[in-house]
């Protein structure tokens, strides 16, 4: 009897350790449990954030992307519409030249010494060398040989008064100043319409 009372005292301690240990393992398991459902519930909020985040970015750089694309064409449609107008404004300098040139003749060849006076053949125009290389000089051409000369000077050469370099015939006509006048005209416009054109393209 004892012996039985033992046994059972025995094994009642040991079932009091087994349902501790059942318990404490119960306890842990459900920690688990809870510490995974809350990392698996962090870690899919987070990536949902992630995702969003991407998205907005995505959306944002698509809006960007769209606009400097609506930018570049504005800007290359008003390039184009420059262009075309340049070209146009250049167009109609070549055709007036071209009128002026077929009007040199008429303006170089006969004259009228008076009003109502029968037109005449206009006096022949001597324009000396040195007259055309003052006038090249004027215009910013350099006279032969004024290169290598004006490196080790700050004037270019002049020919003496009264030599055949400064008094001897150049040949040159008022026709020929009358059709370089209509060119060098004719490029100074095409400069100026240029400038005025990238002007307005760049003044917005």
């Amino acid at each position: 009897m004892v012996m039985l009372e033992a046994w059972l005292k025995w094994l009642v301690g040991k079932w009091q350790v087994l349902v501790v240990i059942l318990y404490v393992a119960a306890l842990l398991a459900h920690g688990h449990a809870q510490w995974n459902g809350g990392y698996n519930q962090a870690k899919t909020e987070g990536d949902q954030a992630l995702a969003e985040l991407k998205l907005t970015y995505a959306e944002q750089a698509l809006q960007v992307a769209a606009e400097n694309k609506k930018q570049l064409l504005q800007q290359v449609t008003r390039a184009n519409q420059a262009e075309d107008l340049l070209l146009v404004t250049y167009d109609r300098h070549a055709e007036e030249v071209q009128l002026l040139k077929e009007r040199i003749t008429n303006v170089t060849t006969i004259y009228r010494p008076a009003p109502g006076a029968a037109a005449q053949p206009i006096p022949r125009c001597v324009f000396t060398a040195g007259w055309l290389r003052d006038y090249n000089t004027a215009l910013g051409v350099p006279a032969p040989g004024a290169g290598a000369a004006a490196a080790g000077s700050a004037k270019a050469p002049w020919a003496a008064p009264g030599t055949d370099a400064e008094l001897l015939e150049s040949g040159v006509t008022p026709a020929d100043i009358l059709a370089h006048a209509q060119d060098y005209g004719r490029w100074a416009r095409d400069n100026l319409a240029q400038l005025n054109a990238l002007l307005d393209l760049h003044k917005d």
